[in-house]
């Protein structure tokens, strides 16, 4: 039961946070180079350390939880980190200090399983969820073109 939660939770957390994404009325943040961001082919790189990068400066690290993976887009301006031992109460409180760091949510939907937030902070849209322990932030950066 256990292996099964470590697969279909981040798949779960993967496919609300690409929904999330899409909320964007942005076209810059749904298309890069004319062409739309195509996930069939994502695979998760387990890590150890806080990735330190043009997506993660944007984002105050987590006090809480630990690193598992992340899935780098860099090149469609995506970056998504994920945590595992996160409770749902840290993970809201980490979404206030993102609040009081000048994030402004825009949108943000829960049910009984998990929640899904989405925040905005001058070029900068994060799309967050979490559900259990498994606690996800996509962060995308729109280009000026």
């Amino acid at each position: 039961m256990k292996q099964f939660c470590r697969i279909f939770v981040p798949m779960i957390l993967v496919c609300a946070l690409t929904l999330l994404a899409g909320c964007s009325n942005n076209e810059a943040a749904n298309k890069s180079n004319g062409l739309t961001w195509d996930l069939s082919n994502a695979e998760p790189v387990y890590v150890s350390e806080w990735p330190e990068n043009e997506f993660t400066s944007q984002i105050i690290k987590p006090e809480n939880g630990e690193i598992d993976y992340i899935y780098d887009y860099s090149d469609s301006g995506r970056y998504a980190v994920f945590m595992k031992d996160m409770s749902e109460e840290k993970s809201a409180e980490y979404i206030e200090e993102l609040k009081e760091q000048g994030y402004s949510e825009i949108a943000s939907e829960g049910n009984d399983v998990s929640v899904g937030t989405m925040m905005k902070k001058d070029n900068v849209i994060l799309s967050i969820s979490y559900s259990g322990e498994i606690f996800g932030i996509m962060i995308t950066i729109e280009s000026d073109t």
